[in-house]
């Protein structure tokens, strides 16, 4: 009953598919997309964000635009984004574009054609050669209108290429549409940053769908029913639904002889009910498949040994298509709304879900429904969701492999955590991994280390070297050590460096180690004498490491030493050598795809400039590298969070304040792990000191519960306090400050760290003023106390030039 109105009497003709209904209101947000598409005939293309919860009516608003443009006055291209878990699919909504360009019938370019077999290795010319595509297609008679679908669901590699080509824009007869559904995006931070990072770009606008209002909801209602609604009928309607449109539909649209239920849930799951009983094992399969989910696929998951037809299928679709329970666009089917899926996956029993993710799991694996290498990741999904661990493990690993060979680390690294999780119950599982737990967890380091979770790493790394050890692996325990120097060497733990690096070249020396093992042992030993400042004993190993690496072909580990020869090049006063071998490593590492090991070779020629007094010649390089990371999965690797570090700093060393503050800003960058957020919150105070902002004091506040997160955040923002109580008239405050953090630092890493040079700088700066002041009014107290707490101060700062620890080479330029 609705405010004493029966059912039948209000809704009893209001049986028509939701697609049947006119679109009612939106005529705002129909005119915007309108103009959207004139200005890509014009030659000025744009992009819409169509923002909205779930229900709003965002797809039903963009379908509307699109019939009302018709095949002949535009190109549309489809994507569509799904939800298969994290970490997603890597760069499907790429994949399923170059699928739509050739329906369309176009040729595409090799670059881009590659892409259709899963072939992302080289994601900027890809993505910049789908740019210059999109820019032919489009005709100002005939442009371009790119459709995306729930980017809410877009996985981090997909996010990149839409910020790219968003970007790249310029001239193309381009429009782009971008549906999001606003409450699934509250909860995903990465989602939200993405959207404020493309909303500052010009040429993109957001567009929020509201709900209906009641004068809405009245008309929907009238449209659905073909008549006249009673005003209590519509009032119920819209406190019910708050004004959503789909549950406006679903009220509307509801099987007619029965009442509206007490729970929206159980509206949408008694529409299924209704159904035939194919019908409804349709509707079921589809809610636990990826949508859309590809014909063949969907009809062997519910073919059931082929004891159902495919007449007895189509008959089945056509009813769920026909109730606008599911959608299609001509190659699969969906659920009309998210709702409707979560109700159903809800209302399944456990058994059943198990049994349909096994189903997709099987249908998928066999390759009868496709063969696409985007699946893997989604076979992985099915299989740990029937526990399967056995085949989930494989999948997972499988999903790993593709994600890293995309540079999608933080993808691989939570494809990896899952395989390592299931190892345990798996009756075989290397049989099943197709390799060691150790090289797993070698794998699972590499990852977090690339994603920039150094913790991570180093707790993956461990547990290889622990496991390769239980087993008397040589080979793969010089790998697992290798992954794990790398880690301490970035967390400045270069005795233990050195440890490992000397264990594996132990281990690297017995008989029948691989020339590649020998040359990862040789170089990482390198590199850790290096980090530890015996670079005496580095320059003598240095030559036989790159031999070694060159004579294994393994390029990554060669391009690792050279850059390590260029640091020693440097330490010994030969800065033109250094810089000479730094370029031929970055070349090498461009021409051989290494793009860890060209980041290494970025940093450390950025480094060169800097530390050697050419801080503006720094800067090229730095924007140069940065670019390179802007669009991949390694932009919080070691290496990319330090090239935007040495950035903000070089920028606030030349006196750009304002470009300082942005190079440090990461809200349109995605979501960074929270030792790089710290690190670069930390250093965008520097700016903000500088510029006396006025929250600069909160902000620092703020970072102290941080200060565990690395020990650079606690010098940085310790620094930044000091230097801003000077600022601020408060000397005595800045001494506590800066002492306070050198403590921080002596406690937690020792004593020695170079860091403590500024702060003690920062310290003499403040006791000076304070004994000024003191002189000025006779207080001979205070001067007497500056002065012997300078002393001590002064000492260190003695201590620190003789026998501190920081960067290899002497100090100062």
């Amino acid at each position: 009953m609705v405010c004493g109105t029966s059912s039948s009497s209000t809704f009893a003709s209001m049986t028509g598919a939701v697609h049947e209904v006119p679109l009612v209101g939106r005529e705002a947000e129909l005119d915007a997309l309108r103009a959207a598409v004139s200005s890509a005939a014009d030659g000025r293309p744009s992009a819409v964000l169509l923002a909205g919860a779930a229900g709003s009516g965002k797809s039903r608003l963009v379908q509307a635009a699109i019939e009302e443009l018709g095949e002949d006055s535009a190109l549309i291209l489809r994507a569509q984004c799904v939800d298969v878990g994290e970490p997603g699919l890597p760069h499907l909504v790429l994949m399923d574009l170059v699928r739509a360009i050739r329906t369309a019938g176009y040729e595409v370019t090799p670059d881009v054609a590659a892409l259709d077999g899963g072939d992302t290795s080289a994601p900027l010319q890809s993505y910049d050669a789908m740019v210059g595509l999109l820019g032919t297609l489009g005709s100002a008679d005939r442009p371009v209108v790119f459709v995306i679908e729930d980017v809410h669901w877009m996985d981090s590699s997909s996010a990149a290429f839409l910020t790219f080509l968003l970007r790249r824009m310029a001239s193309e007869h381009l429009a782009v549409i971008a549906t999001v559904r606003t409450d699934a995006a509250t909860g995903q931070s990465r989602v939200r940053q993405w959207l404020s990072e493309v909303g500052r770009i010009a040429a993109v606008s957001r567009l929020d769908l509201e709900p209906f209002t009641q004068t809405e909801v009245t008309a929907y209602l009238a449209q659905a029913g073909g008549g006249a609604v009673e005003p209590a009928a519509a009032a119920e309607v819209m406190r019910r639904t708050g004004g959503n449109p789909y549950f406006v539909a679903a009220l509307a649209t509801g099987p007619h002889d029965r009442a509206v239920p007490p729970a929206l849930t159980d509206l949408l799951v008694g529409r299924v009910d209704a159904l035939s009983s194919t019908a409804r094992d349709l509707v079921r399969a589809v809610a636990v498949g990826s949508p859309p989910v590809p014909d063949p696929v969907l009809r062997r998951v519910v073919a059931q040994g082929d004891r159902v037809s495919d007449e007895v299928v189509d008959v089945g679709l056509r009813e769920a298509l026909g109730e606008g329970v599911l959608t299609t666009d001509g190659v699969g089917y969906a659920l009309t709304h998210d709702l409707m899926r979560d109700a159903m996956r809800h209302d399944l029993l456990p058994g059943e879900r198990q049994r349909l993710h096994a189903a997709y799991a099987a249908t998928l694996e066999s390759g009868s429904g496709t063969t696409d290498p985007v699946h893997v990741a989604e076979i992985a999904h099915h299989w740990s969701e029937t526990q399967d661990a056995a085949r989930a493990l494989t999948w997972s690993v499988r999903a790993a492999g593709d994600a890293m060979e995309v540079l999608a680390p933080a993808e691989a690294l939570l494809q990896l955590e899952r395989s390592l999780a299931l190892w345990p119950v798996v009756a075989v599982p290397t049989e099943a991994a197709g390799m060691s737990h150790a090289e797993l967890a070698t794998r699972a380091s590499r990852a977090a280390g690339l994603a920039g979770e150094r913790s991570r790493a180093i707790e993956w790394a461990s547990l290889a070297v622990r496991l390769s050890d239980a087993t008397e692996d040589a080979e793969a325990g010089v790998r697992a050590r290798a992954e794990l120097v790398r880690q301490l060497i970035v967390a400045e733990a270069t005795d233990h460096a050195v440890a490992q690096s000397e264990d594996a070249m132990r281990l690297a020396r017995q008989p029948g180690r691989s020339p590649v093992a020998v040359a990862t042992a040789e170089v990482m030993l390198v590199r850790a004498l290096l980090a530890d400042r015996r670079t005496a004993e580095a320059r003598d190993r240095v030559p036989h490491a790159i031999a070694a690496a060159h004579d294994a072909g393994a390029t990554g580990i060669e391009i690792d030493a050279l850059v390590t020869a260029a640091f020693l090049d440097e330490t010994a006063g030969d800065v033109e050598d250094a810089g000479k071998r730094l370029r031929r490593a970055i070349s090498l590492a461009r021409a051989s795809g290494e793009f860890a090991a060209e980041l290494r070779g970025h940093y450390t020629l950025a480094c060169l400039h800097y530390y050697n007094g050419d801080v503006a010649g720094s800067l090229p390089v730095l924007r140069a590298a940065l670019g390179r990371v802007s669009d991949t999965g390694l932009r919080w690797s070691e290496h990319g969070v330090e090239l935007r570090i040495l950035l903000a700093v070089s920028l606030y060393a030349v006196g750009d304040l304002a470009g300082s503050a942005a190079a440090s800003a990461t809200d349109h960058l995605g979501e960074p792990p929270d030792a790089a957020a710290a690190r670069l919150a930390a250093v965008g105070c520097y700016a903000a000191v500088a510029m006396d902002e006025p929250d600069v004091g909160d902000r620092l506040l703020e970072l102290d519960s941080s200060w565990d997160a690395d020990p650079q955040v606690a010098l940085v923002a310790g620094g930044c306090r000091a230097d801003h109580l000077i600022w601020t008239g408060d000397p005595a405050g800045a001494v506590a400050a800066a002492e306070r953090a050198q403590q921080y630092l002596d406690t937690t890493v020792g004593e020695g760290m170079y860091g403590g040079l500024w702060l003690s700088a920062l310290g003499l700066a403040a006791l000076a003023d304070i004994a000024v002041t003191g002189r000025q009014a006779r207080d001979h107290a205070a001067v007497e106390g500056a002065l012997r707490q300078g002393e001590v101060l002064l000492d260190r700062v003695m201590r620190l030039i003789q026998s501190g620890h920081g960067r290899p080479g002497d100090l100062g330029p």
